[in-house]
């Protein structure tokens, strides 16, 4: 039979992953939501959408080291 601090630990993974790809998906959504304002307003095709998903996803990587660092830390 397993004890309640385990579920308390499983839970805590559990938010850690959902907040892992929640820090994730955002970023690069919003890149593509700001890409496409700016394809329609200058008339491109695309471009902006494209460096706006990279920024977006370089962006949501860059919240994934903060938050596995800042989590890694307290562990330990």
């Amino acid at each position: 039979m397993k004890k309640n601090n385990d579920y308390g630990d499983i839970l805590k993974n559990i938010g850690l992953i959902s907040q892992l790809g929640i820090s994730i998906v955002t970023p690069i959504l919003l890149g593509v939501f700001m890409g496409q304002l700016i394809d329609r307003w200058l008339g491109t095709q695309g471009i902006f959408v494209i460096i706006f998903i990279v920024l977006g996803a370089g962006a949501g990587f860059m919240n994934i080291f903060k938050l596995t660092g800042t989590k890694g830390n307290k562990r330990k």
